[in-house]
């Protein structure tokens, strides 16, 4: 038997789980019959995995249909090489080299941030792997592409130079991602704004109770005795059509400061953004109930 070299991969740089992905692929091959060998060899700064296979399997069958099958295999090993060990690599290095200026805190802050842009499914408000799946299919094309075409693959360079498109598409979540860490950043220094505000001035009330109803919100007293909103925020409401009645709820609630909140029919699903600010500014003061007859509401609000 006379090995056939089949095809080259380089790499410039070690990449962790590569030999084990590569490994993997040629040991299902070699249950379906085809046994394909690598042999490591080093030159210059490049590490080569070469691909044999015995001239007796070339034999064996049809030669194009089994340059067919590898191909496909080794494009299906390097997409996902791509994707799960060298994605994580190239999106830290767009952030250490395009936002060098943040701090190695903030940079793994944006480094999560592009990861969840990159996968998040707004339809149902969870990370998908349908888009890291499309980005494989891409990249698994764009190898097959070259792989017809070429018997020698640097996989570092197929990076730069063939995958532009691809790197692009990081570059642009990057940058997504430093926009929502800039809203994120001023909504955290905002909310320590109104902390330090409610924990400065004395409380008007021990207890508030705020329900959850129909998608609105009413603030009742100890007493479940409706409390008017604050009547300078409903005026400005009125005359400004940014501010909705949840910002009226919220101010009234900082200017009352009380000591304690407790919050009746909430389910997870309505009104998450407001219940989740409350639960940052009123830090330790919040309650919550599901179980008291405010929860179910079945008798009409009395206002005071």
């Amino acid at each position: 038997m006379i090995p056939v070299l089949m095809l080259s991969i380089g790499l410039m740089k070690p990449l962790s789980g590569f030999e084990d992905r590569l490994k993997l692929e040629f040991d299902i091959l070699k249950d379906e019959g085809l046994d394909v060998k690598v042999r490591k060899a080093n030159k210059g700064q490049v590490t080569y995995y070469h691909c044999y296979v015995s001239d007796e399997h070339l034999l064996k069958g049809n030669y194009d249909d089994f340059v067919n099958i590898l191909l496909n295999c080794v494009a299906n090993a390097l997409s996902d090489i791509i994707i799960n060990y060298c994605e994580p690599i190239l999106i830290q290095k767009i952030i250490k080299e395009d936002y060098f200026y943040f701090s190695e805190e903030e940079q793994s802050r944006i480094y999560d941030l592009t990861q969840r842009i990159l996968n998040f499914n707004e339809v149902d408000g969870k990370n998908s792997i349908f888009f890291q799946i499309k980005r494989k299919d891409f990249v698994l094309h764009k190898l097959l592409e070259y792989l017809q075409e070429n018997n020698v693959i640097i996989l570092d360079g197929f990076l730069d130079f063939r995958l532009k498109k691809y790197i692009g598409r990081l570059e642009n979540a990057v940058d997504n991602a430093i926009d929502e860490y800039l809203m994120e950043k001023e909504y955290n220094e905002f909310i320590k704004l109104l902390q330090y505000f409610v924990n400065l001035q004395e409380s008007k009330r021990n207890l508030i109770n705020l329900v959850i109803k129909n998608n609105k919100l009413f603030l009742l007293d100890d007493q479940n005795i409706v409390i008017e909103k604050d009547k300078a925020m409903d005026l400005i409401a009125k005359e400004n059509p940014d501010i909705n009645a949840d910002d009226i709820v919220v101010s009234t609630l900082i200017n009352m400061a009380p000591k304690k909140i407790i919050i009746h029919g909430f389910t997870g699903k309505e009104k998450c953004e407001v219940v989740s600010t409350l639960f940052n500014i009123f830090e330790g003061r919040i309650a919550f109930c599901d179980h008291c007859d405010l929860c179910f509401d079945l008798k009409p609000l009395t206002t005071k």
